[in-house]
């Protein structure tokens, strides 16, 4: 496992490596040990979690300040236990802000 933690619920989270190693070819981020620390904070502590634009009943958008500029960005599929990250990266914005049918699940 790349990451197995408990999320800011209790529910544990885990990034398989099969899964790490399809997506660090697209988010090379993904390489970087400063980055995977982070990805662990993002996940125990999110600033913010949204409704998934694709699934909103089935995934969540974490998100956490990673410069003055980005974010983290982990998308994690909530209907499994455990739970599993889909994806990573790094983003300038919380995008989900953007459509107004989905909801904010937690604010820090």
């Amino acid at each position: 496992m790349i990451v197995d933690v408990l999320d800011y619920e209790g529910k544990r989270v885990v990034f398989t490596r099969k899964k790490w190693l399809q997506k660090i070819k697209i988010h090379p981020e993904l390489g970087r040990d400063s980055f995977l620390k982070n990805l662990k904070r993002v996940i125990i502590d999110p600033d913010e979690v949204w409704q998934d634009y694709s699934d909103p009943k089935r995934k969540r958008c974490y998100y956490k300040k990673y410069s003055a500029h980005t974010y983290i960005k982990a998308v994690v599929w909530i209907k499994s236990n455990p739970c599993n990250i889909i994806t990573a990266y790094e983003i300038n914005l919380i995008k989900e802000q953007n459509y107004t049918n989905l909801k904010i699940v937690y604010k820090k």
